[in-house]
C-alpha cells in the first residue's frame, strides 16, 4: 500500500468507521515499532512511515499510541516490540555481539552509524558509543574517514589468542577440580552438564550460530565456576576474539569446537583427574587452531538480518 493510497483512503472516509479503523492500525504502529525500522523493511513500510509521520506532525492532526495490550499481539511481533522499544546502548551492544559471537556478522563488515541508528531507532551519538566501546574490545575497527567495520585478525593475531588460552584453560580447569573437591563448587557438573546439552541439542537441531554461541559460553562457565574473576574476565574477551579468528580463517558455520571435546573434559574434571582435563583443554585449543584457513572468502552482509535476524 502505498503513502498516498493510504492517505486517500484515511481522507475519503473521514465521517466513518475506516478512517477510525485505520487510525486504530497506525495508532498501533506508532506505538509498537520505530519508523526507522518500518523503513527498513521495503517499500511497503517506508510509505507508511512516512504517512504515519505526516500525521504525527501535522498540527491537530496527531495520532495517539495504541490502547492494545502488548500481550494481544502476536509473540513474534510481542518480541521485536520489547527489543525495538527501549533499545540502551548495552541493547545495542549486547546485539552486535551476540550477532559476532553467532558468526552472523563477519570479519570486515562495515557497521555504518546512520543504519544501525535506522535500525534501532536512536540517535548515531548512542551508535558512536557503542561503536567505541566495540573497539576498546578489539571486536570493532574504527577507520577514521572511513568508519567502522567488524575487526578482521591477522594469522598472527589468532595464533596470540589461542596461545594465551592454551596458559589459562589449564589453570581454570586445576583450579576448578580443586574447588570442587573442597565442596566449594557442589553445582559445577550439574552447570558444565547441561551447557553441553544445550549445545549438542542446538548442534543436532541443525541450529549451528546457536551452538557457536554456547560453545563460547562454555568457557566462559568453566572460568565463571573456578571462582576467579579475573580468569573469567580475561575468558569474557578471549572468547569473542576466538570466533573473530574462526570466521576470519574457517567457514562462517563451522562450530567453534569440536561435538564431543567439551563432554570429554567435563568427564575429566568430574572424576577429578587434573593432568588429563588439563591435557584435554590444550588439545582442545589446539583443534580449534589447526581447523584454521588462510583462504577463506566471505560474502557481504545485510546488517538487518545479521541484528534481527
Amino acid at each position: 500500500m502505498s503513502a498516498m493510497t493510504f492517505a486517500m483512503a484515511h481522507q475519503g472516509f473521514a465521517g466513518g468507521c475506516l478512517r477510525k479503523e485505520l487510525d486504530t492500525i497506525l495508532e498501533c504502529m506508532v506505538s509498537n515499532f520505530p519508523l526507522g525500522f518500518l523503513s527498513s523493511i521495503g517499500s511497503d513500510g517506508k510509505n507508511i512511515a512516512r504517512f504515519i509521520q505526516l500525521r504525527t506532525t501535522t498540527p491537530g492532526n496527531k495520532l495517539k499510541p495504541s490502547k492494545v495490550p502488548t500481550a494481544t499481539l502476536p509473540r513474534a511481533q510481542r518480541q521485536l516490540t520489547a527489543t525495538l522499544k527501549a533499545a540502551s546502548k548495552a541493547d545495542i551492544h549486547q546485539r552486535i555481539y551476540k550477532a559476532i559471537v553467532e558468526h552472523r556478522l563477519l570479519p570486515g563488515t562495515k557497521l555504518t552509524e546512520e543504519r544501525i541508528a535506522e535500525l534501532f531507532a536512536v540517535s548515531r551519538t548512542q551508535i558512536r558509543g557503542v561503536l567505541q566501546r566495540l573497539a576498546v574490545e578489539q571486536l570493532v575497527t574504527l577507520i577514521p574517514n572511513r568508519g567502522a567495520f567488524v575487526a578482521t585478525p591477522t594469522a598472527e593475531e589468532a595464533h596470540d589468542v589461542l596461545d594465551v588460552r592454551r596458559t589459562l584453560e589449564p589453570a581454570v580447569v586445576a583450579r576448578l577440580i580443586k574447588r570442587i573437591g573442597r565442596g566449594q563448587a557442589p553445582s559445577a557438573i550439574r552447570q558444565l552438564r547441561a551447557m553441553v546439552e544445550r549445545e549438542e541439542r542446538a548442534r543436532e537441531s541443525g541450529d549451528r550460530r546457536t551452538a557457536v554461541r554456547l560453545s563460547g559460553e562454555f568457557h566462559i562457565l568453566l572460568a565463571d565456576l573456578s571462582g576467579s574473576r579475573i580468569s573469567e574476565r580475561i575468558m569474557r574477551e578471549l572468547t569473542p576474539l576466538t570466533c573473530l579468528a574462526i570466521l576470519t580463517f574457517e567457514a562462517p558455520t563451522v562450530a567453534a569446537c569440536p561435538n564431543d571435546e567439551h563432554a570429554r573434559l567435563v568427564d575429566a574434571i568430574e572424576a577429578g583427574d587434573t593432568r588429563r582435563a588439563e591435557a584435554l583443554a590444550i588439545e582442545h585449543l589446539h583443534h580449534i587452531e589447526r581447523a584454521l584457513n588462510l583462504d577463506g572468502v566471505y560474502e557481504e552482509v545485510d546488517l538487518a538480518d545479521a541484528l534481527f535476524g
